[in-house]
């Protein structure tokens, strides 16, 4: 993960939203403007639930095309400010959820982007760039490739909301599923600004419809309702009151399956450090997490979807939010998942039980030592310094 990617929480500072939420997507011009402002609408309510509930929201700027001869407050063709503009009432207001995220506001732009952004969206842009809650991601001066910037925008964001859109749209969702992040697609028929793509939203929204867990999961207490979901949120093209999507949307969102962090520990029953271990996990590892708003993965105590205990070791470090790696007892298949881990640019925190000599190499990774002595509060305290100290490290090969 990049030192760009978006915060895991702190331990004891979840919010009801511990997500940044990207909204993407475009209309045609060719379309009725009473469907547009629909989509529009759905957007502002949307934007407003997510950064009240204290989630966050990842957008670019840039400039606004409306359709040719348009009036100029006619709906534009694209979707962002009005976003930030349901983002800078809710500043205005004071109505912004606690969240866990110190700026939960992000912008990915170029120079290009920047320079085209309309006369009438320049006091807005300024606004929320003065207002302590925005932070501003360029790509590489003097590009403009929107490709660039999407990858960007998939670094901080946690889920996807798309409607309408074409090529563009399909590349986000592609990034996020690769992730294994949830995407939520919208049926509205709005078409794309740039008449490309192969269906854009309403293409993805039949997929999902489908086949549900390939766009998301929700939490175990809905599990299995995910299709249920997809059905109440139908447009039906526009006839769905929208404020009615978008509140059903933020619920969705609300009931995702939460991300996790994957445990890489000694398992071994037999070994005589197992006990330790073992409640250091269970009592002092487990809390944290939770309340960092994640789950666990623990091979061998977790339910397993997989054939091969490698398949599953791999893959759930490969997509998981933070791995957590104890090395306490010396046993090499830690050291082998540890440098998985590293090497995949995830976030890793290092653990082992006080007197584990490391490896060499090891030595140069931050590592937290824990007493199996001391009071389970003081364990629990020395752990979440530490994770706020080192949580969000940038990998040790940047992609930036």
């Amino acid at each position: 993960m990049s030192s760009g990617s978006a915060p895991v929480p702190a331990p004891g500072a979840l919010p009801r939203l511990s997500r940044r939420v990207q909204i993407s997507g475009s209309a045609s011009a060719k379309v009725d403007s009473a469907l547009i402002a629909y989509g529009h609408a759905v957007v502002a309510r949307l934007a407003q639930n997510i950064v009240s509930a204290g989630g966050g929201i990842v957008l670019s700027v840039g400039k606004e095309p409306r359709s040719e001869g348009a009036p100029p407050n006619a709906p534009g063709l694209t979707f962002d400010w009005t976003a930030l503009e349901a983002a800078a009432a809710c500043i205005r207001m004071g109505a912004l959820g606690s969240s866990s995220f110190d700026l939960p506001i992000v912008l990915v732009s170029s120079e290009k982007s920047e320079s085209e952004i309309p006369d009438n969206r320049r006091a807005l842009y300024e606004f929320l760039v003065r207002s302590g809650k925005v932070r501003v991601e360029s790509i590489m001066a003097g590009s403009r490739a929107a490709a660039f910037i999407r990858e960007r925008q998939a670094e901080y964001g946690d889920a996807l909301v798309v409607l309408g859109g074409g090529t563009g749209v399909e590349h986000s969702a592609d990034l996020y599923m690769a992730r294994r992040k949830p995407v939520i697609p919208l049926d509205l028929a709005i078409g794309a600004s740039r008449e490309d793509g192969t269906g854009g939203a309403v293409r993805l929204a039949k997929q999902a419809r489908a086949e549900p867990h390939r766009f998301f999961r929700f939490n175990t207490s809905f599990a299995g309702t995910e299709g249920a979901a997809l059905s109440d949120l139908a447009t039906r093209n526009g006839i769905v009151p929208a404020l009615d999507i978008a509140d059903r949307m933020a619920d969705a969102l609300m009931k995702m399956a939460p991300p996790y962090a994957f445990y890489v520990r000694l398992l071994n029953r037999r070994h005589r450090k197992f006990a330790a271990v073992e409640s250091f996990f269970r009592n002092v590892v487990d809390p944290i997490v939770g309340e960092a708003g994640m789950s666990r993965v623990e091979v061998g105590t977790n339910k397993s979807e997989h054939a091969f205990i490698d398949v599953a070791i791999f893959e759930g470090l490969h997509f998981s939010t933070l791995a957590l790696v104890d090395v306490t007892g010396g046993r090499q298949n830690c050291s082998m998942e540890l440098g998985y881990g590293l090497g995949t640019g995830s976030r890793v925190l290092v653990t082992a039980e006080e007197g584990t000599k490391l490896p060499f190499d090891q030595q140069m990774i931050p590592c937290h030592f824990w007493n199996p002595g001391d009071p389970i509060s003081e364990q629990k305290k020395a752990l979440v310094e530490f994770w706020d100290k080192h949580i969000n490290r940038p990998p040790i090969v940047g992609k930036h």
